[in-house]
């Protein structure tokens, strides 16, 4: 496949993969799993800057499983198998920290990516209830997760996309603002409005 690279996670497993730009900058992966007996198909993750517009802590990532709607699991497609034989899709979202990866561990090894909620599997990759993941599962995810973010915070690519997203998010941003702007300015008319008539009775009651 054209422009195919792979790189190597902190377990040593390799993955090859291309990498498409989504609508919004998002940086899209369609991941494969390199054996020494052949190259076997793994899915889509999509990853972008955090898609909070106002986020508590700066700098995190969203990882996304399978493309497609960044808000419904269910309209996505390609999700990843990770799992295992009961819940072979790896399905939603995390939002992770890149300083995870510059963090000192106690036995030396390199640092892997902390997840803050819980790892999801399910038995089709649309339609069917998300369950917890096994922790076999979990440690694969979060090995593959941690070795595609390195691979996404070194290609020369991503800062173009990140001002694409920051672009996206603004909009967004915008957007809330006006409608607060827009709810304080119906308010000012109200209150216009009542002081208005308020003046009325008060000249009524200094000329009666």
């Amino acid at each position: 496949m054209p422009g195919t690279k792979t790189f190597t996670t902190p377990a040593g497993h390799t993955y090859s993969y291309s990498v498409e730009t989504g609508e919004n900058g998002e940086a899209v992966y369609d991941l494969s799993r390199v054996f020494a007996d052949g190259v076997f198909p793994i899915g889509t993750v999509v990853v972008h800057p955090n898609w909070e517009l106002s986020p508590a802590t700066e700098g995190l990532l969203n990882v996304q499983f399978g493309k497609g709607s960044p808000t419904d699991r269910h309209e996505r497609t390609d999700a990843p198998q990770l799992g295992d034989m009961e819940l072979p899709y790896v399905v939603g979202s995390h939002l992770v920290n890149p300083a995870d990866l510059t963090a000192e561990t106690d036995d030396g090894a390199a640092p892997l990516l902390k997840f803050r909620k819980r790892m999801m599997g399910a038995a089709f990759a649309a339609n069917a209830p998300a369950q917890p993941a096994s922790p076999e599962t979990f440690e694969k995810v979060r090995d593959l997760v941690t070795g595609l973010v390195i691979t996404y915070q070194a290609d020369k690519a991503t800062p173009k996309r990140e001002a694409t997203y920051a672009k996206f998010l603004n909009a967004q941003r915008a957007e809330a603002v006006q409608a607060e702007i827009n709810k304080l300015d119906a308010k000012a008319q109200a209150l216009a409005l009542m002081r208005a008539e308020l003046a009325d009775k008060l000249t009524s009651y200094k000329t009666a």
